[in-house]
């Protein structure tokens, strides 16, 4: 069995681990000319560190990550909400902080120790597949044929669109705004911090990167403007804005080609579910091409991503929304989490589980 996997992502790297794990042969392309050194995401599910060593990707390696320590609501700067994941009671179910260039970094070595190398600034062109194989066309003009196809390259997906799969969602009108800095002074460890700050009920969350080094997301364009407290920075590595997109694939499957990540689905950051989302589906598509279930694939991780998108949106709704009524929802609910152990720990199941 051949396997092409199309993008050197989390998702791309993680199918290639789990495909080489079972001794598949397997190639994986990418259209950029080297690694990436952005880092979208950075926190990293309990799950997910599993599910990385069922195919061999040992914990050990994700030492340098940070773990989760605290988690803490804020309201115009009053405290609506403390969860101390140091605490026996969440004992295993902290998450860590590790930027997702760091992540696939990992990932990349334990696939070079196999034998499997990204080959990096070459672009799939064209796809053609049917019923037992796809022939793939590069951007250096060669062609060759594969039993399958994994296509994890992105939102704007290369394969979803030669294989004329629909993307059907829409595009939030408003601007969000992340940045990657480095503070001076002392910063609480590991305690994730998320503020809600009227009027407007905008949202930011400043999230530990360890050594000083913090990354804050926010509902607004300008993410360190929007921060009620300033903080003291040291070196600015990285800002910038950016547009939700909120969509789902209408198919994962066709032919001989399946879809993970976010060429499958896209969603708010709320939650931090994304990355570790497309992990999951990188795992699954190639456990299904080794079983021959990818119609069990299809169905079971579009049902799972619809799932998610829709606590993801509920989710940004409820903490962005001006409605008084959610507004005192979310405080009613903010205090029950405090104080009633039963929906405290299905809280963070919520917040630490896909």
């Amino acid at each position: 069995m051949k396997v092409l996997i199309v993008g050197a992502g989390t998702t791309g790297l993680t199918a290639a681990c789990a495909l080489s794990f079972q001794g598949i042969d397997c190639q994986i392309i990418e259209r950029r000319s080297q690694p990436s050194q952005l880092s979208r995401a950075v926190g990293i599910f309990p799950s997910t560190i599993e599910l990385l060593s069922s195919i061999g990707v040992p914990a050990d390696l994700f030492s340098e990550a940070v773990p989760m320590r605290g988690l803490q609501y804020l309201r115009n700067g009053r405290r609506l909400l403390f969860l101390d994941f140091s605490s026996k009671e969440f004992q295993g179910k902290a998450g860590l902080f590790l930027p997702q260039n760091r992540t696939e970094a990992i990932l990349a070595g334990v696939l070079r120790k196999r034998g499997v190398d990204v080959q990096y600034g070459l672009q799939l062109t064209n796809i053609v597949s049917q019923n037992a194989a796809a022939i793939v066309e590069y951007s250096n003009h060669d062609k060759e044929t594969f039993d399958w196809v994994i296509g994890a390259d992105g939102v704007h997906s290369l394969v979803r669109q030669k294989m004329k799969i629909r993307y059907p969602g829409q595009d939030l009108p408003e601007k969000w705004s992340i940045a990657d800095v480095e503070v001076n002074g002392h910063m609480p460890p590991s305690l994730v911090t998320v503020n809600l700050q009227e009027p407007g009920n905008s949202l930011s969350i400043v999230l530990p990167l360890g050594q000083g080094h913090v990354r804050v997301v926010s509902s607004k364009e300008d993410a360190l403007s929007a921060l009620p407290q300033p903080l003291d920075i040291k070196k600015i590595y990285s800002q910038g804005s950016f547009q939700i997109s909120v969509r789902q694939a209408e198919t994962y499957c066709k032919n001989r080609v399946l879809l993970a990540g976010d060429a499958a689905h896209c969603h708010s950051p709320v939650g931090g579910k994304g990355m570790n989302l497309g992990i999951a589906d990188a795992v699954a598509a190639a456990s299904a091409i080794i079983r021959g279930e990818v119609e069990q694939y299809a169905c079971e991780r579009h049902k799972i991503a619809k799932q998610v998108i829709r606590k993801t949106e509920f989710a940004r709704k409820v903490v962005t929304s001006n409605n008084l009524l959610m507004k005192c929802g979310l405080w009613i609910l903010a205090k029950t989490i405090g104080v009633v152990p039963a929906v405290r720990r299905a809280y963070v199941r919520h917040l630490t589980e896909i």
